[in-house]
């Protein structure tokens, strides 16, 4: 619980932990615009826990609830992303992504492609509790919003 409410408080530091968001639902949007309407029955799971790596912040990751990929062999619809936290209000909290992709800058990516700073999730509040996430993907101008 102590996890749960650090995250809610916006602390870059939170205790030892993680909270799982079960997702049934989302919309994908493209430039704000509505492009996919609700896709009901689609599980999904965004696990933030306590960043993986030790540092500052939290360590986000998307998985598939629907089955695993054929060609991955896991369900891992979003690799682990670090994430801060940049805003905090009563009713949401927003992390981004920061740092790099160590490994896509090794095979010779370049270093804005491999920014996790394209990456960002606000996270909605109601009554102390998440009532939904929305993961952004700034570079494309995406954001798919995952409901309960």
């Amino acid at each position: 619980m102590a996890f749960l409410q650090d995250l809610i408080s916006g602390s870059n530091y939170p205790a030892d932990g993680c909270y799982e968001f079960e997702s049934s639902d989302h919309i994908r949007y493209q430039n704000g615009v509505d492009v996919s309407g609700h896709n009901y029955n689609c599980h999904r799971t965004i696990k933030i826990e306590k960043n993986i790596s030790g540092d500052k912040g939290y360590t986000v990751t998307i998985l598939n609830n629907d089955g695993i990929h054929p060609m991955w062999g896991n369900n891992v619809q979003m690799s682990a992303k670090p994430m801060e936290v940049i805003s905090k209000s009563s009713s949401r909290v927003v992390l981004r992504g920061y740092g790099y992709d160590q490994m896509a800058l090794l095979m010779g990516v370049p270093s804005s492609d491999a920014s996790f700073a394209c990456y960002g999730l606000t996270i909605n509040i109601c009554n102390g509790s998440i009532d939904n996430c929305v993961l952004h993907m700034h570079d494309r101008g995406v954001d798919l919003a995952y409901f309960k």
